[in-house]
């Protein structure tokens, strides 16, 4: 069974997005334990026999919060010439204030920067950016941007609902053309801090041959005619604001590494995976720069022969994607999915969706796990609707095929990923990254995770702790209030919107 058909563009898949969130606790040790599965926090890199060694590019992972957060600032730090930045959420919170202060600091020094945000995501940040955009060699463009401030804003938003309603979702930070960090990370608190609401996620620094590429894609967004000047969609003030940022003294310093000499760097063969900017275009792209990732992933993956791993933190199957993995998985390919559960998940909706999915999935032997929640619950509203939600969200996006590839990027496996955002991410051809996430789902997902299994022909929540195992007969965390609502959902026509 050839897995291609699975990313596949659906007629149904044609629309929204708006999530984010959450880590501390297992929550920042379940990406930790992926990379020590991964075996990159050090030592020696398994064989290769991919290339030689001068066309491999060179990678660490990126788990921690803080790591993350601080692997930016040095590369800000340590820039000489020029910062490439390219992301769809910046806040004007503790953490994005403080990377903005960074790169004043880069700019005053002479280091050219150029900032590309999507308009949806970062528009909050525009006020927080006029010191910035004053610096002489300092270039700030919106992708896909709506023109109008305030009420107007929000119009123009109803009216062109079908154009503003895709995203640039890429995530690309580029320093001197000689590093850079690709992954699941935006820029702000729920991203890179240690307490409150945060993600748990996923990137990786990287050097070597991947950074033409990366400079390539960056490039071709930029010179995008989708691009605006921020000053054209929000005039400079003739006289400078007033600057208050939150909090500078919770700013992590990043004086030193966290934990002692940063790791070494791992030899691996890589390949850059991008969307074309076209792809924010409701008209369709004749020649299009880039294939669609969906396609370089299909590619990619090609016929897996014995597994197939993914961990994505909005999974929304349909009816013919579901099909495929069963056949797959008759085939005797092992496939696992790991995915936020209801208590864990930021996005009400898209857990209703794929809800929907899950006994077909479980009766075909497809491994679910569902994420835990891993720091206390609160009542509190979520990005998309009113119900409830944990402290700690899964937002990493990676998947592993026949322990030699591994996957890490902006990628959901998704309606809106496939159809509507742009994204990007990179392929590391490594037979130990790779098989370090098959080592997770079989060790360490049984701690950070409900497994989903069927008994009795109906779905049970499997919660593995140092005690034993114990067989949760509903939906943990999930209140009947709750549960009503996801049933609500499930049968609204809004899956093309997820």
């Amino acid at each position: 069974m050839d897995a291609s058909v699975l990313l596949e563009p659906l007629p149904m898949w044609t629309s929204g997005e708006s999530r984010a969130g959450s880590q501390p606790g297992r929550t920042g040790r379940l990406l930790a334990a992926v990379c020590a599965a991964l075996a990159v926090f050090g030592g020696p890199a398994a064989a290769e026999t991919f290339d030689a060694p001068e066309t491999l590019s060179a990678f660490r992972s990126l788990s921690s919060n803080e790591e993350a957060y601080c692997s930016r600032i040095a590369l800000i730090r340590k820039a000489q010439t020029r910062i490439d930045i390219q992301t769809y959420i910046l806040t004007p919170d503790i953490t994005g204030s403080g990377l903005v202060r960074e790169l004043e600091a880069a700019a005053g020094r002479g280091v050219a920067v150029r900032l590309l945000l999507d308009d949806y995501g970062s528009h909050k940040a525009k006020p927080r950016l006029d010191r910035l955009r004053r610096l002489p060699g300092v270039e700030i463009r919106y992708i896909n941007a709506s023109r109008n401030q305030g009420l107007l804003r929000r119009v123009d938003y109803v009216l062109r609902f079908g154009q503003l309603n895709r995203r640039m979702h890429n995530k690309s930070f580029i320093v001197d053309d000689q590093s850079a960090i690709v992954g699941g990370r935006n820029i702000g608190d729920v991203y890179f801090r240690r307490g409150g609401v945060v993600f748990s996620d996923l990137d990786v620094i990287i050097e070597g041959p991947a950074l033409t590429d990366l400079k390539r894609v960056f490039d071709i967004y930029w010179d995008s005619p989708l691009t605006v000047p921020l000053d054209d969609v929000a005039p400079l003030p003739a006289k400078p604001r007033p600057i208050q940022d939150p909090s500078p003294e919770l700013t992590p310093t990043c004086s030193a590494p966290a934990e002692g000499q940063p790791r070494p760097l791992q030899p691996v063969p890589a390949v850059v995976f991008s969307d074309p900017p076209t792809k924010l275009s409701r008209a369709p792209d004749a020649a299009p720069v880039f294939d669609p990732v969906r396609d370089q992933i299909r590619r990619e993956i090609e016929t897996p022969s014995r597994s197939l791993y993914i961990v994505s933190p909005y999974f929304i199957p349909n009816d013919r994607w579901v099909h495929q993995l069963v056949a797959l998985r008759a085939e005797g390919v092992e496939i696992g999915i790991l995915t936020n559960s209801g208590r864990a998940t930021n996005s009400t909706p898209v857990h209703a969706a794929y809800s929907k999915y899950r006994r077909e999935l479980l009766k075909g032997g497809v491994r679910l796990f569902e994420f835990k929640p891993t720091a206390p619950t609160v009542e509190e509203p979520d990005l998309e609707f009113a119900g409830l939600r944990s402290r700690s969200t899964l937002h990493a996006k990676t998947f592993a095929v026949d322990d030699q590839k591994l996957f890490v990027g902006s990628f959901n496996f998704d309606p809106r990923s496939v159809s509507l955002n742009t994204e990007m991410g990179i392929i590391l051809r490594s037979p130990q990254a790779a098989g370090g996430v098959r080592t997770y789902f079989e060790v360490g997902a049984r701690t950070s995770a409900y497994e989903l299994r069927m008994q009795s022909d109906r779905i049970v929540w499997v919660d593995s702790t140092a005690t034993g195992e114990k067989v949760l007969k509903r939906e943990p965390g999930i209140n009947l209030f709750h549960r009503a609502i996801l049933k609500a959902l499930a049968l609204a026509p809004i899956e093309h919107l997820l």
